[in-house]
């Protein structure tokens, strides 16, 4: 049990998933925050029944619901999980202890494999993992950095640097936001591998085409940081 840990867990529709996930989060921590997304599928009361906090986001987004629930964390770190399944619940031992020394912990499914992002699972896996290899090589060229995955959501920052970088994404932008934010305030980022497995039940909320928008917004935060714009 890690007792400086709160464990926000973003969700949608994901009740399947998440019946499996809470019993395993209770073993690491006693402060686990789940933010829904307006789901009806039971999700609520399952969380009731297992006295987990659950709190409804505003329907902004993700950005959004992240920021909610690291306002309601209690403890001094916060460890961001996604409510699909998908995320090695094995890193947050490692994620937590490497905060002891590191301001953020970013994950690479890149280093630590992927089931989503492979090239042998069709075309569409192919355009996802070629796409995310893009943006890697985009934002590292443009911040002078050498990420390997710039978009896993599985992460790791206390409560007073998060709230300290002030995000203002509010879709699944935020990944992007808390990276290049936390660059540009100089903290100490360590990058862990961490294996990516796949969703058991439903389906991904993030549409390839978002991509795009990505691609928009790398170079948004760049222009601004080149000329000073706020």
């Amino acid at each position: 049990m890690l007792n400086n840990l709160s464990i926000v867990v973003l969700a949608k529709e994901e009740y399947l998933n998440i019946l499996t996930i809470i019993p395993k989060l209770k073993k690491y921590s006693r402060d686990i925050i789940l933010i829904d997304g307006n789901s009806n599928d039971g999700t609520k009361e399952f969380c009731k029944k297992k006295k987990i906090r659950f709190y409804l986001d505003n329907g902004k987004g993700k950005g959004a619901a992240q920021r909610l629930g690291a306002k309601k964390a209690k403890k001094k770190n916060i460890i961001f999980i996604d409510g699909d399944g998908a995320h090695n619940l094995k890193d947050i031992i490692k994620i937590n202890n490497l905060l002891e020394k590191f301001d953020l912990i970013t994950c690479s499914r890149l280093t630590g494999g992927s089931y989503d992002l492979n090239f042998s699972d069709g075309f569409a896996s192919i355009v996802r993992a070629s796409g995310v290899i893009f943006l890697v090589i985009m934002l590292n060229k443009l911040f002078r950095k050498n990420f390997t995955d710039v978009l896993y959501s599985l992460k790791g920052i206390s409560k007073k640097n998060f709230l300290n970088l002030k995000t203002q994404s509010n879709g699944f932008d935020i990944e992007l936001d808390i990276l290049i934010s936390s660059i540009l305030k100089k903290f100490k980022i360590y990058e862990l591998p961490s294996r990516e497995n796949s969703r058991k039940y439903g389906k991904s909320k993030l549409s390839t085409i978002v991509g795009v928008y990505f691609i928009y917004y790398i170079m948004k935060r760049f222009v601004k940081k080149k000329f000073n714009i706020n």
